[in-house]
């Protein structure tokens, strides 16, 4: 069995999301977006995951190109991860990378190596790809988001800026 179909972390369980997992995942989803995008971007849409959220998970869980990793703890839904593989534009040299799009950790189980177990899992996930590069994307006022990725080894590339007009 790959190292990413399961897991075990302490008494969490990261897995492989299924269809069954979604309303767990939408109400995580929905937690990340009320507590990130939500505090750190003035035109988020927090209610796209109640909106949106089971499409977008459905179709997660039928693609071949992405993860969708749900982390539980005595049967209750704990994180969740959500990555998927790309390519590059015809500016770059051709290569396949990944992408960690979402990653939430509920905060009575934070702290204690989960966002890193399931990092890890994907991480794994994008070697077996083939992937060249993990990329991943937070709000710079996330300074907690922006440890954890250091942390782990990721570093700036480039920097995306806004002005509010």
């Amino acid at each position: 069995m790959p190292v990413y179909d399961a897991l075990r972390w302490s008494m969490i369980d990261v897995r492989l999301a299924a269809t069954s997992d979604i309303e767990d995942l939408i109400e995580l989803e929905s937690a990340l977006f009320a507590e990130d995008a939500g505090q750190h971007d003035p035109h988020a849409d927090i209610t796209w995951p109640e909106r949106e959220g089971r499409k977008d998970f459905e179709d997660l869980v039928a693609s071949p190109d992405s993860v969708l990793l749900v982390a539980t703890m005595a049967g209750k839904a704990v994180g969740f991860l959500v990555g998927y593989a790309a390519h590059s534009s015809s500016t770059r040299q051709p290569i396949q990378y990944a992408v960690l799009r979402s990653l939430y950790v509920s905060p009575d189980v934070r702290r204690g190596g989960l966002a890193q177990s399931l990092i890890d899992v994907f991480l794994t996930w994008a070697r077996e790809r083939g992937c060249a590069e993990a990329h991943v994307d937070h709000y710079e006022a996330n300074a907690g988001a922006g440890a954890l990725y250091e942390g782990l080894g990721f570093r700036p590339r480039s920097i995306a800026r806004t002005l509010a007009l």
